[in-house]
């Protein structure tokens, strides 16, 4: 038998705590950490794709460019 039925009147549903504003910090930078966490797992796939779409759009890469990043990398890793 429900406490309504045996007429003690509606149980009212216990009071929410408030949170503290610590808590409040925290639940509001994990939701921050996971919107951000998933904007990067779509727009990053997303740039590159849209690079190379680019890169093929324009013909590919001039062998002048691609002459000139070797040799800066071998610059920058002192392999002459």
């Amino acid at each position: 038998m429900s406490k309504e039925a045996a007429g003690e009147g509606p149980v009212a549903p216990p009071a929410k705590q408030k949170l503290s504003w610590g808590e409040k910090r925290d639940r509001r930078r994990r939701r921050r950490k996971v919107f951000e966490e998933v904007m990067g797992w779509i727009l990053v796939p997303a740039i590159l794709y849209l690079g190379y779409l680019g890169v093929q759009a324009v013909g590919g890469i001039p062998k002048e460019a691609q002459d000139l990043a070797v040799e800066l990398f071998r610059v920058a890793t002192g392999k002459l």
